[in-house]
């Protein structure tokens, strides 16, 4: 493996990570930041165009962990402290890599011959928004729309989260709700809103068909605009003493709802 030191902090490479930590840095170079040897495992396996690995010191003294799974064969080596500065994990994660953007286009949305696309109308939590990504693809899920004033699926919070399913899922980011619904209605998609209060609980609605689940912003909902144009909406039956479900956790219990009706579904079709 070849290993190139880096003593200073005002090196050019370690100048550039720390600018792709700025949603505005990672769409103008077009990269982004995967931190911590399992990622970095991932995003070699699916083949992402990796075009930096750094590690720190330390890393590099314990024996580079699950990271020797990559069969990674050039890295930069940088002092613990100025690797610090570099990630946004809290505590150690010894290693990250500079990787180009995934692009997806919208049509790689409705592959398959019944789509599943979740829509993410302005979800701002990272958390959030990277276990929906994880959960949307373990459904299977054909991709993901998010709207403008969602948080940057490339942001390191999210990608972390994701834990690899950013590497796999068709997502097509910072569209106008108008337009998201525009593309669904296009596509013969059913647009079903998840909303407390909702008279239909999830199960009773239809999603063995070509359908779009929608999830409102984490403290404002939904737009006028995809509620009044949804064919259809939805709520999770709750305790009464509860006030409200986590927007990721309550778009897997939906996700999951769509996969048990279309597994039910498909077993009919073969029984007959």
């Amino acid at each position: 493996m070849k290993i190139t030191p880096i003593a200073s902090s005002a090196n050019v490479l370690l100048k550039k990570v720390r600018g792709l930590q700025v949603r505005q840095m990672r769409e103008k170079q077009g990269e982004f930041l995967v931190e911590g040897a399992k990622l970095v495992c991932e995003a070699f396996a699916k083949e992402l165009v990796v075009t930096d690995v750094l590690v720190s010191k330390s890393f590099l003294a314990s024996g580079f962990g699950e990271a020797h799974a990559a069969n990674i064969t050039e890295v930069s080596l940088v002092e613990d402290k100025l690797f610090e500065e570099l990630v946004s994990t809290q505590g150690p994660c010894g290693i990250v890599a500079v990787a180009e953007m995934l692009r997806w286009s919208v049509d790689d949305l409705f592959a398959g011959a019944v789509p599943l696309v979740v829509i993410a109308e302005a979800i701002q939590d990272p958390g959030n928004l990277g276990t929906m990504i994880r959960t949307a693809l373990a459904a299977r899920a054909s991709g993901m729309i998010l709207t403008k004033g969602t948080v940057d699926p490339f942001n390191p919070k999210v990608v972390r989260s994701a834990a690899g399913a950013l590497f796999m899922l068709p997502i097509v980011t910072d569209m106008t709700t108008e337009d998201a619904i525009g593309w669904v209605k296009k596509h013969g998609l059913s647009l079903i809103t998840c909303q407390m209060g909702a008279e239909k609980i999830y199960w009773e609605a239809d999603m063995t068909g070509p359908t779009a689940l929608a999830f409102g912003n984490e403290g404002q909902g939904f737009s006028a605009s995809i509620v009044s144009q949804a064919d259809d909406s939805v709520s999770i039956p709750m305790h009464q003493g509860s006030e409200s479900l986590n927007v990721s956790i309550s778009a897997g219990i939906i996700l999951f709802g769509a996969v048990q009706q279309r597994a039910k579904q498909q077993r009919a079709v073969q029984s007959w």
